[in-house]
């Protein structure tokens, strides 16, 4: 997710007898490498701000168990990876490990800077660490052209947050059957999700004395927009991108989405489309807000207001007798080493120390730290020791993840995105013509597509539906 200042069993990962010994033994790097990087220093690129703490929760320990010396150099969320290339082009040298969202994998890799890890995971024995990695994001997140290139530092999908007090509203749910003849129930649909914002809008539903609202989502901002519409639009039969690496939603699908989505900001209280992440989480819990879709910080931080927040996953649609419905699982973050590091190996020790179950739980269970659950083993209630979110709350944490709808990581996505986030943004705010803003982004998708070289696009694009079909992914069926 944009910068936020703001049980599972262990079954898979204690299946290898290394991991089980891990995990009794109270595993770390440091039983791997030893201290033979006393003196070393690594450069470690961070996202700021609430994604900081990641790695500074681990610098004294790092130095104290590996002898490693980090030094943290920040780049925001929208530039990192184009810090990183930047760096290729002067000859590398200023970053060791960076951090970007995952969907620049390939774009990164493609150019030459990441250097594969597979074999220092062989070399120090890490596979136990990567298998820990919840499926989804390790098979999606972490490969690129069958090479690791990645490991997750945070996991990003969002779920549907309800009020409970709203639908448990007797007047409201009065008015609603009058109104639409049937009960008001929590929507599975995005038609009834639609008019549920809007009933809920403009009436003092809560007893607060307040105006209360219908919706708020995570972010309005023009560099995250399409993380609201694109499930949207792929519930409706869209996709990214055809066999011929054409858009597959310059079509009715994306053209209703991207109409719904102007018709739920009417929904929201007062300048929301110009909401940052952190202003529209502060808007969920001090508005009346009955119906939001936002990403895991909002459950796992945990808090008495929670008491009347129900969870659920987003709404679909049905096409062809067909019910679909996917929640977003768009950006996260994730590590890799530069080609140009001066030692890889202790870049590796550092990424090791990250995935290490004991130690990432540090940053999972700060009140101060954005990285949501990525291993196998952070959905355990009981590593919360910190904050206070609920066994429901971990238990639909999980079942979002197999209804994601992913990144395409793959070349040109930072071209892609931007050509097709201007036009969502601006339709958003003041558009008028939701075709023709569509058009516009699908005529520089087809220019970028041609300017890479449209049969290696559809190369790229095939690995991208298959790593979805691997990851087991609702979408790739």
């Amino acid at each position: 997710m944009g910068t936020r200042d703001w049980q599972l069993s262990r079954r898979s990962f204690m299946s290898s007898g290394f991991a089980a010994a891990a995990l009794a033994a109270g595993f770390s790097p440091s039983i791997a490498f030893g201290q033979q990087f006393a003196g070393q220093k690594v450069r470690f690129m961070s996202h700021p701000g609430g994604i900081r703490p990641i790695i500074d929760l681990q610098i004294g320990y790092i130095k104290e168990t590996l002898g490693i010396d980090i030094e943290v150099i920040e780049s925001g969320d929208l530039v990192s990876w184009q810090d990183s290339l930047k760096d290729l082009r002067a000859g590398g040298g200023q970053f060791d490990v960076v951090m970007h969202f995952p969907r620049y994998n390939g774009e990164l890799s493609v150019a030459g800077y990441l250097r594969p890890m597979d074999d220092l995971i062989e070399k120090y024995n890490a596979g136990p660490l990567f298998d820990n990695i919840s499926d989804y994001y390790r098979k999606l997140y972490t490969v690129f052209e069958e090479k690791t290139v990645a490991a997750p530092v945070d996991g990003d999908v969002a779920m549907m947050y309800y009020r409970k007090d709203a639908f448990d509203n007797p007047e409201a749910k009065s008015r609603y059957e009058a109104k639409f003849g049937k009960p008001l129930e929590v929507p599975t649909t995005w038609e009834d999700f639609m008019n549920i914002a809007e009933f809920f809008t403009g009436w003092d539903w809560a007893g607060s004395g307040k105006t209360g609202y219908g919706f708020q989502t995570s972010t309005w901002d023009r560099g995250f927009i399409e993380q609201q519409w694109a499930p949207m639009m792929g519930s409706l039969g869209g996709a990214w991108l055809d066999d011929n690496a054409s858009p597959a939603w310059n079509n009715a699908a994306g053209v209703t989405a991207l109409e719904g989505l102007k018709r739920l900001v009417n929904s929201a209280p007062p300048g929301s489309a110009s909401m940052s992440w952190g202003q529209t989480g502060e808007s969920f819990q001090s508005d009346d807000v009955a119906l939001t879709l936002w990403y895991m910080d909002q459950g796992r931080y945990g808090g008495d207001w929670l008491d009347k927040i129900g969870y659920a996953q987003w709404p679909g649609t049905t096409v062809d007798g067909v019910y679909r419905n996917y929640n977003s699982m768009f950006y996260g973050r994730v590590v890799g080493i530069s080609e140009f590091a001066s030692n890889p190996d202790a870049a590796f020790a550092v990424i090791m120390t990250l995935l290490t179950p004991e130690r990432r739980i540090l940053s999972m269970d700060d009140p101060n730290c954005g990285s949501d659950m990525f291993l196998k083993t952070d959905y355990d209630l009981a590593n919360f020791k910190v904050l206070t979110p609920t066994q429901d709350f971990l238990d639909v944490a999980q079942q979002v993840l197999a209804n994601g709808f992913p990144e395409m990581t793959m070349p040109a996505i930072g071209e892609y995105m931007d050509a097709l986030q201007g036009e969502l943004h601006g339709y958003i705010n003041g558009g008028t013509d939701a075709a023709a803003a569509l058009q516009a982004a699908a005529d520089r998708w087809e220019a970028i597509t041609d300017r890479y070289d449209r049969d290696s696009q559809k190369v790229y694009w095939a690995a991208v539906k298959a790593s979805y079909v691997e990851a087991g992914l609702k979408i790739a069926k």
